[in-house]
C-alpha cells in the first residue's frame, strides 16, 4: 500500500510503456486518490550510445527540432550558459528558438532576483542581447546537446552528431535517479512497480 501524501488514503496506481517517436519505449505512471490528489510522470525507458549534438544557431534555422529528454544538458558556450538536469527534469520538443526563449525567460528571472548587483544585471543584458542578435540575424550561437542516454536529439542536416566517450558522459548530469536491475524482465519490472 502506497499512502496519499494528502490523506493518507492508499493510492490508486496505474503504470504503462508506450513508444514514442524519437523517444523510443516511455514508462507512464499515473497516481490518484479519492480526496483528489493526483500526479503524472513519464520517464524514457530505451537507453542508447551517448550523443552529443552541435548546430550554430542563426535566424534560417530557427524552427529546427530539438527534443530534450529528462536527461538532457543544453549549452550555449558563447554566453556561458548551460542547463542541466536535476530530479524535478522534464523531457520537451521545441525548436532552436524555443530553447533560445527559455534561456531569455531564465536570464530575465536572474536579473530581477540580482537588481541590485549592477554586475550581474549587466552580465544578463548582454546575454540577452546576445540571443537577439542571434534570433535577428546579426550572429551565431552555438547549441550544444548532450545525453549520457542518447535520448536527445536535433534533427537537422546542419547538426553535427557525434558518439560520446564513456568518460564524457559519466561526467555529465542524469536527471533522475538510475537504477540498474538485472535478471528481471520488463514484465517483472512492471509487476513490481518499478
Amino acid at each position: 500500500m502506497i499512502p496519499c501524501p494528502s490523506c493518507g488514503r492508499e493510492l490508486k496506481a496505474v503504470v504503462t510503456t508506450y513508444d514514442v517517436p524519437f523517444f523510443g519505449k516511455v514508462l507512464l505512471t499515473s497516481i490518484s486518490c479519492e480526496c483528489g490528489f493526483k500526479h503524472s510522470d513519464s520517464v524514457v525507458v530505451d537507453t542508447k550510445e551517448p550523443t552529443r549534438y552541435m548546430i550554430k544557431i542563426n535566424r534560417h534555422n530557427l524552427y529546427t527540432k530539438v527534443i530534450r529528454s529528462t536527461s538532457g544538458t543544453i549549452r550555449i558556450p558563447e554566453v556561458g550558459v548551460s542547463v542541466e538536469p536535476g530530479p524535478a527534469s522534464q523531457a520537451f520538443i521545441t525548436n532552436l528558438e524555443g530553447v533560445l526563449d527559455r534561456v531569455e525567460k531564465v536570464v530575465r528571472t536572474a536579473m530581477r532576483w540580482n537588481a541590485e548587483d549592477e554586475e550581474k544585471v549587466k552580465r544578463c543584458e548582454w546575454i540577452l542581447e546576445r540571443i537577439r542578435n542571434t534570433i535577428e540575424g546579426d550572429e551565431e550561437l552555438t547549441l550544444i546537446l548532450e545525453d549520457p542516454f542518447g535520448n536527445s536529439m536535433i534533427i537537422s542536416d546542419e547538426a553535427f552528431r557525434e558518439i560520446m566517450s564513456k568518460e564524457e558522459a559519466e561526467g555529465l548530469k542524469k536527471g533522475l535517479t538510475v537504477l540498474e536491475i538485472t535478471g528481471l524482465s520488463e514484465e517483472e519490472l512492471l509487476e513490481r512497480g518499478l
